[in-house]
């Protein structure tokens, strides 16, 4: 009796687990198991996973296009890590939502905010539109093609609506961070250490090294200076856009021509290389160093022919500094050089320049310095490919700290939204780890 009860037992269980086994999951019911809940919001499977498919292909896109490589969506560690980050960017938005919701910023939104969320939802939209046009069937035409397209983007719930909301959303995101960092300050002794730190930072990196220092001081604020600087400023004449076409073009022949010597010489050089495929290489490293001559002799014509016909261009500039014309004033109507136009910094400064710098055209530098005073101006100066320079030295480089007054706001507002981006990341952080919100992340794997 007890042998027929026990083989009874092992009978349903191997039925029951059979049965297990035949069980089949109900993709809509998977798809509605709740992940994650906080203020009364219900996160599903389904949502999350929209998430988590969204942060595996925009990683691969990142791949793609920064690096030039693949990424592997299918690979498990990468979709763990694209649950991790999906699921902790649900805990965000809805403590975030929540916290809005609780300090009431919605009635903060003034008819100026409303109109805007509207018109950034329409030009989001449109943008959206006019892209599912070219997704859907390329024989429709008029109102077919309008109402496929508009087909598309509600099936991918992207409507007019989604996109307010999405707006909406990202105004009160910026009230609330503006209410969170609002009371944020930087004082003066924090200006000073600050500016204290970058003035030795900058001295060790350039105190002994002009060069450097000129070669990054351009279009940025370097907070010590070492000496052997001077400023000058340039009217810069450019060839005729069909001539600078020309030389392009005539040099683009030089460098494929050195590519076909090289190409040529590694054979010659080749250890494993036969003797007919060396007699080969002879032949055409030799067509290829005749190919090379007559490239560079074109390069030197035609530059030449470029700047004869921008001779007469600039020796009528440098005769009127010459009758004493102002050099701003004519800078700024004749330079093509953007740096030194009406509204950049360096038109007012000139230039930061010393010998042995390598960010300027060699010809620009070595011109620059030999100027012997402040106020010389030199001759027309020929450029390495594009066109003469005017430079006018301007003034020496003052050796030593910037001063304070002339970074002080600049140092404090830096400062300001530094703290401003900490402040806020940490409160959200503090909010967040408070709601304690458990997800099952058992369940993303099933």
């Amino acid at each position: 009796m007890k042998k027929k009860a026990c083989l009874a037992m092992l009978l349903i269980l191997t039925m029951t687990l059979s049965g297990c086994a035949l069980i089949k999951k109900d993709a809509a019911v998977d798809a509605a198991r709740i992940i994650l809940s906080y203020n009364g919001k219900d996160v599903t499977k389904a949502e999350v996973q929209e998430q988590v498919d969204y942060q595996l292909q925009q990683t691969a896109y990142m791949y793609s296009m920064y690096y030039g490589s693949s990424y592997d969506v299918s690979d498990p560690a990468n979709i763990a890590s694209a649950q991790e980050a999906a699921v902790d960017s649900i805990k965000r938005d809805l403590v975030l939502k929540a916290k809005i919701a609780e300090m009431g910023l919605e009635k903060n939104l003034t008819e100026e905010d409303l109109t805007s969320i509207k018109e950034t939802a329409q030009s989001s939209y449109d943008s959206a539109l006019s892209y599912a046009k070219t997704q859907v069937d390329q024989t429709l035409e008029g109102d077919a093609l309008e109402a496929a397209a508009v087909k598309y983007l509600e099936d991918a719930k992207a409507t007019l609506a989604d996109y307010e909301e999405d707006a909406k959303n990202s105004k009160l995101s910026e009230l609330l961070r503006a209410e969170v960092v609002k009371d944020v300050t930087v004082s003066d002794e924090e200006v000073q250490t600050e500016y204290d730190t970058r003035v030795e930072s900058a001295k060790t990196t350039y105190g002994e090294n002009p060069a450097a220092y000129a070669n990054a001081a351009n279009g940025s604020t370097i907070y010590y200076a070492p000496a052997g600087v001077r400023r000058v400023k340039q009217i810069l004449i450019k060839f005729k856009d069909e001539d600078q076409t020309a030389v392009t073009d005539a040099n683009a022949k030089v460098t494929a021509a050195n590519s076909k010597v090289t190409a040529a010489q590694e054979t010659l050089d080749a250890e494993g290389a036969t003797e007919e495929e060396k007699a080969q290489a002879q032949k055409d490293l030799e067509a290829a160093q005749a190919e090379l001559e007559a490239a560079n002799k074109e390069v030197a014509e035609l530059t030449d022919k470029a700047y004869a016909a921008i001779d007469a261009e600039t020796d009528e500039i440098l005769q009127q500094l010459k009758d004493g014309a102002d050099w701003d004033t004519l800078m700024a109507e004749k330079t093509q050089d953007p740096g030194m136009q009406t509204g950049r910094d360096t038109a007012v400064t000139g230039y930061a320049v010393a010998e042995g710098m390598t960010s300027f055209d060699a010809a620009f530098v070595n011109a620059a310095m030999g100027l012997k005073a402040i106020g010389d101006i030199s001759d027309k100066t020929r450029g390495s490919s594009n066109g003469y320079y005017i430079i006018k030295y301007v003034a020496d480089q003052e050796e030593g700290p910037v001063p304070l007054d002339s970074v002080r706001e600049t140092l404090r507002e830096s400062l300001l939204s530094t703290k401003q981006s900490d402040h806020y990341s940490e409160t959200v952080q503090a909010w967040i780890d408070a709601a304690g919100i458990k997800a099952d992340m058992n369940a993303l794997k099933d």
